[in-house]
């Protein structure tokens, strides 16, 4: 996969994918509600960074140079402020 070209929704919709995979299909809306107001980079980054790929050590290194790529400075101001 091209996650270069993976676009905001692409990626949240993944993150959810993975949530509905862990917590269960009634959890589907609560997690679109978490992750709706990701950029995407915050969104690729938050993806990277699963415990499915073992908090980023094992995530695919196009995922995580797409991630670091879309990251904006206001996005890293988010994630220094925990977000």
């Amino acid at each position: 996969m091209d996650y270069s070209k993976m676009t905001r929704e692409e990626a949240i919709e993944a993150l959810v994918e993975l949530d509905v995979a862990k917590w269960g299909a009634e959890e589907r809306d609560a997690s679109r509600r978490l992750h709706r107001d990701r950029s995407r980079g915050r969104a690729l980054n938050a993806l990277a960074h699963r415990p499915e790929y073992d908090y980023g050590a094992n995530a695919p290194a196009g995922l995580k140079a797409a991630a670091k790529a879309a990251l904006t400075d206001s996005d890293h101001a988010e994630l220094r402020k925990g977000g």
